[in-house]
C-alpha cells in the first residue's frame, strides 16, 4: 500500500507518475479477474501474489477479446468492474495510516502462520508434499523427486492398508482361527496373502489385472466380498497359522532394539528365514550362486537348507557404514519416532551410505510390519498384488505370470 501511495501521489504529495489506481473493497473480494484492453481476460484462481505464481497449485483461462465480442461477454465484463468500483473506496494517505496501526498485529499473526506451515513441512505428511507449483518449470533435482515421489507411494498404499485393518478390527471378520490377541498389522498381511494365495491364484497363474479391471470401479464391494469369505473360512487357507503362532511371537521377541544389537548370527536367520520376500529371493536364486562353484547335491538337497545358508551369507554383509543388517533394521525401526518410518525406509533402499546388498524394498517393508505390527502392517510386493486385484489402484513392481503372458501376447 506504501508503494502504491508514493507512486500514485508522488513526492510532493501530488499526481504521481504510477499509471494505475489502486482501489481497496470492504470485506472479501474473492474474484480473481485481470483485463487487458486490447488483448484479452484472464479469468481463475490466483491472487495478484508471489505466492499464487510461483508456488501455490492455480488454474484459469485466458479468454481473447475477439471471443468476448463473439460470445457477447464484453458489456458483462464492463459492468462487473463497473460494479466492484462503485464498492471500493482508493487509496488515501488516511486509510494507509489507519492500516499503519494495525500492522503489528498483521506481522504477528504473520509469524505464527510460517511457524505452523514449517511444522507441517516438518511433519510426515508434509514430507510427501512437492514444495513447487503445477505451473513451475523448474525441474526439482532428481533425488529429490524420487524421495517425494516413494513417500507419496508409500502413504497411499498405507491408507488403503490401514483400510482393510479398519475393517479387520471389527469383531465379525476376524475367523474363529485367528488368535484373538494377533496384532492388527499381522492380520491385515495375512488376510491380503490368503486372498492372493487362495482366490486371485488360478493354478500356476495370479490374474492380477484381470481382477483389477473388475473391481477398480468398487473396491468397497469386492473388499466386502473377500471379507466374507474371509471370516467363515474354517482354518487357515494358506497357512496362515504359521505366521500367527511362530512367525510373528518370533519377531516379537527379536527384532526389539536390544537384542538387534547384539544379534548373533543363528539369530538373524531365525527372523530372516521368517520374512516371505527374503525366502523366495533365495529360492529362484541358483544353487551354485548359494553354495558356490562346489555344490554337492546330495549334501545341500532341498530348498530350506539354500534359504538358510542364502539368509547365513546375508548377516555378514555391510553397507558403506560398516553396518551389518541387525544395524541397519535398528535403524529403520528405532531410529527415531515410528512415524518417520517410511522415510528411514528410503534411506535404507536409495542413499549410497545405508544401501545394502540382498535387503529389497519387500524384505525391508515386510521387516518394519513385523518389528512394528502396532504402526504398520508388514508389506511386500504381493501385498501390492493383493490390493491391485482388490481393485485399489497400486503400484506393483514385478509382474505376475499371467500378467506377463498378457503382455506378450500384446
Amino acid at each position: 500500500m506504501e508503494w502504491a501511495l508514493r507512486h500514485m501521489r508522488g513526492s510532493d504529495g501530488q499526481c504521481g507518475n504510477a499509471n494505475f489506481t489502486w482501489r481497496l473493497v470492504s470485506r472479501h473480494f474473492h474474484s480473481k479477474v485481470i483485463w487487458w484492453h486490447g488483448y484479452g481476460v484472464y479469468i481463475g484462481s490466483a491472487n495478484l501474489t508471489d505466492p499464487a505464481w510461483n508456488a501455490n497449485c492455480e488454474a484459469g483461462v485466458v479468454i481473447l477479446e475477439p471471443e468476448l465480442d463473439g460470445a457477447e461477454l464484453r458489456q458483462p465484463l464492463v459492468d462487473f468492474f463497473a460494479d466492484v468500483h462503485s464498492q471500493s473506496v482508493e487509496l488515501t494517505q488516511p486509510l494507509y495510516k489507519d492500516a499503519e496501526l494495525l500492522l503489528e498485529a498483521h506481522r504477528e499473526m504473520e509469524a505464527l502462520r510460517r511457524k505452523l506451515k514449517a511444522e507441517f513441512d516438518a511433519s510426515a505428511t508434509g514430507g510427501m508434499l512437492g514444495r513447487s507449483s503445477l505451473a513451475s518449470v523448474t525441474k526439482q533435482p532428481r533425488e529429490s523427486s524420487r524421495r517425494i515421489d516413494f513417500l507419496k507411494e508409500w502413504g497411499e498404499t498405507l491408507n488403503n492398508l490401514f483400510l482393510i485393518q479398519s475393517r479387520l478390527a471389527e469383531p465379525k471378520n476376524r475367523p474363529c482361527w485367528v488368535p484373538a490377541d494377533a496384532s492388527p498389522g499381522i492380520h491385515t498381511d495375512q488376510f491380503l496373502h490368503a486372498y492372493y494365495y487362495d482366490q486371485v491364484r488360478e493354478g500356476k497363474n495370479y490374474p492380477v489385472e484381470e481382477y483389477f479391471r473388475t473391481h477398480r470401479s468398487n473396491p468397497a464391494a469386492a473388499l466386502d466380498s473377500a471379507l466374507d469369505w474371509w471370516r467363515s473360512t474354517p482354518a487357515a487357507p494358506s497357512m496362515e497359522e504359521k505366521v500367527f503362532l511362530d512367525w510373528a511371537p518370533t519377531h516379537r521377541e527379536l527384532l526389539t532394539k536390544d537384542r538387534l544389537a547384539k544379534m548373533t548370527e543363528a539369530e538373524f536367520v531365525r527372523i530372516a528365514r521368517r520374512v516371505h520376500s527374503l525366502n523366495n529371493h533365495a529360492k529362484h536364486k541358483s544353487p551354485d550362486e548359494v553354495f558356490g562353484e562346489e555344490f554337492d547335491e546330495a549334501e545341500h538337497s532341498g530348498t530350506s537348507a539354500k534359504c538358510d545358508l542364502f539368509c547365513q551369507q546375508l548377516y555378514y554383509e555391510r553397507n558403506v557404514l560398516n553396518w551389518q543388517p541387525p544395524r541397519l533394521l535398528s535403524y529403520l525401526l528405532f531410529g527415531g519416532p515410528p512415524d518417520k518410518v517410511p522415510e528411514r525406509l528410503y534411506d535404507c533402499l536409495y542413499d549410497p551410505r545405508y544401501k545394502m546388498r540382498g535387503l529389497s524394498i519387500s524384505s525391508l517393508g515386510e521387516f518394519v510390519g513385523y518389528g512394528l505390527p502396532d504402526h504398520y502392517p508388514p508389506r511386500n510386493d504381493r501385498t501390492n498384488k493383493a490390493l491391485r486385484a482388490l481393485g485399489f489402484d497400486v503400484r506393483v513392481r514385478t509382474p505376475t505370470r499371467s500378467d506377463s503372458f498378457a503382455r506378450a501376447a500384446r
